[in-house]
């Protein structure tokens, strides 16, 4: 029998997948490629498994080099 896990925001049924995420932290753009996550079937809320949000908060403090780099366009609605 297999067990399902249930959105905590619709009640929908969360799927495994792996993901790109991106996160603005002070100026910059950080990209995270192939990240494990349940995503709603329903409403397509992200949830982050704890080693791996661990894992992202340690790259985010500098303790993990990055595997490439890309330039971004940036553009702005007030130009």
């Amino acid at each position: 029998m297999k067990r399902y896990t249930y959105c905590a925001v619709c009640g929908g049924r969360m799927q495994r997948k792996r993901t790109t995420l991106d996160r603005l932290i002070k100026g910059r753009v950080y990209l995270f490629e192939e990240v494990p996550v349940l995503a709603c079937l329903q409403c397509g809320e992200i949830w982050i498994p704890g080693k791996t949000a661990e894992w992202m908060e340690n790259v985010l403090q500098g303790h993990a080099k990055p595997t490439k780099e890309v330039t971004v366009p940036v553009y702005s609605a007030a130009a």
